[in-house]
């Protein structure tokens, strides 16, 4: 899993014309909450600037990334791994995404036309939420699949937690069906790989 100084160089590096939905920002927010009011309250902090948080309002990747290492840090202080954090975070977002209103509608879809489709359909929508990196996906047999992720600032276990997340609620799938494997392949964890079997 990703460690602080992977994510706090990615965030040395981000610029603020690099933007994600502010849906991405309420579900740091909304996982942050299992750590308690303080530790939502210093995510927050990082919105001072922006204003009222808006889901389909676009922020700067840097105050997502800051609030993720709240996240991050408070895991620890509970004994879980930094990456665990984060990982948790991205899950709670795919949860969330499910079950609202548009999210509900994709997954009806997906699960007519099944998991790989389901997931070649990721890269189009990174490519919607966000407007760095490159994202792609390819089959490995039919029961896996692998997304690539390059030059992604969110990184590996946000994005990890978010698809196994979405995956494992929209197709209600049993705990233990889906598996997947993190192979970062840079030393910031910007780009990476998510192989899921089922």
């Amino acid at each position: 899993m990703e460690t602080r100084p992977q994510l706090l160089s990615r965030l040395a590096r981000s610029r603020r014309e690099q933007v994600v939905p502010g849906m991405f920002l309420e579900s740091v927010l909304a996982s942050a909450g299992a750590y308690g009011p303080e530790v939502v309250a210093r995510a927050r902090e990082h919105l001072s600037a922006e204003g009222q948080l808006l889901e389909n309002y676009r922020y700067p990747v840097k105050a997502m990334l800051e609030m993720l290492d709240v996240v991050g840090q408070a895991a620890q202080a509970r004994g879980m791994s930094y990456g665990e954090g984060l990982f948790q975070s991205g899950w709670v977002a795919g949860t969330s995404y499910v079950r609202s209103s548009v999210g509900r509608m994709r997954a009806m879809v997906s699960t007519v036309s099944g998991l790989h489709r389901a997931l070649e359909g990721i890269p189009s929508a990174a490519a919607q939420a966000v407007n760095f990196g490159a994202h792609s996906y390819r089959r490995v047999t039919p029961g896996s699949g692998e997304l690539r992720f390059m030059e992604d600032l969110i990184g590996p276990s946000w994005n990890a937690g978010m698809v196994v997340g979405s995956v494992k609620a929209a197709f209600a799938l049993d705990e233990g069906r889906l598996k997947y494997e993190i192979s970062v392949t840079d030393e910031d964890a910007s780009s990476f790989l998510v192989r899921l079997d089922w």
